[in-house]
């Protein structure tokens, strides 16, 4: 498979908030984010798990400002299922699924949100080697599933592996991969975990777009601007991209795989591929028109 499913949309970033603290999700959709993800797994106390679930299930019970994700507990835990009935409201754009490893566990939950009469979609954290090793089967695990993602501090527990190290590269790469291959869109990286070096953050998501990935997760509102520098396709980005693609609609009506565009460059397959996947970013953020 190659083309992205048109269904799956694509954000520049998504900005995590605890569930048990309702005053910093209304900020978190004050913010420049595009999208919000309620956490109900790691960042919120055991004790406070039950009142997290209750203000999600609120926010997702109806419309909301923005495109609400809400990360689940662990399916091996007694809380996941609870935490999908009660989230699978109106509101709710899709879910994330904390270490995942097998194929079974998505079509679980995707099976509770299809009861639950929800079209919401079903992301993927990997955040195990068992996981890694299965990152292509819980890609195409089932139609629900809308993106993988790495959850990199537990990922490099498991893997005793350092950050800015060849292994964890290896592992971001297999993400990106398992994911096109399985025609779904391009991952967004793991947060950067220290909201206090935004130095740290733009080198890293800079090196982050290098491999493939085409937005990020934020822990802080301060982050959204640093990640949307580096993922925000730029007017000659977006320039480029369109002379790709009308140099591509050209060798179509000459019936030609290949062409020569107006700056001498060599226009094949691939690089209209690219160029589409930064006009669709372009697109959905009204930075141009639709040219493709």
């Amino acid at each position: 498979m190659s083309d992205v499913r048109a269904e799956h949309p694509v954000y520049r970033s998504c900005l995590y908030v605890p569930g048990h603290h309702p005053d910093r999700i209304a900020r978190a959709y004050e913010s420049e984010a595009d999208a919000v993800i309620i956490d109900l797994e790691d960042a919120v106390p055991f004790s406070h798990k039950p009142s997290a679930r209750e203000t999600a299930a609120a926010i997702t019970s109806r419309p909301t400002p923005k495109p609400t994700f809400v990360r689940l507990n662990s399916t091996r835990s007694t809380l996941c299922e609870q935490d999908v009935v009660a989230v699978a409201g109106i509101g709710l754009a899709g879910v994330r699924m904390a270490k995942t490893e097998w194929p079974e566990e998505i079509r679980q939950v995707a099976d509770l949100l299809r009861q639950a009469g929800s079209p919401a979609v079903v992301h993927v954290l990997i955040e195990t080697a068992c996981g890694l090793e299965n990152a292509y089967r819980l890609a195409t695990a089932s139609p629900s599933v809308g993106m993988l993602g790495l959850g990199e501090s537990d990922l490099r527990a498991d893997l005793y592996a350092d950050m800015d190290g060849a292994t964890m590269d290896a592992a971001r790469s297999r993400v990106i991969i398992a994911s096109r291959a399985a025609g779904l869109p391009n991952p967004l990286q793991s947060v950067f975990p220290d909201p206090r070096n935004p130095e740290g953050l733009l080198a890293t998501s800079r090196h982050g777009k290098r491999l493939g990935f085409i937005g990020r997760m934020a822990v802080h509102p301060a982050q959204v601007p640093v990640i949307h520098r580096v993922y925000t396709p730029q007017p000659h980005e977006i320039e480029e991209a369109m002379e790709i693609c009308a140099a591509a609609a050209l060798a179509r009506e000459q019936n030609r795989s290949i062409v020569i565009n107006g700056k001498g460059k060599m226009v094949g397959p691939p690089a209209v591929a690219n160029a589409q996947q930064t006009l669709r970013l372009a697109n959905a953020l009204d930075l141009v028109g639709n040219a493709t």
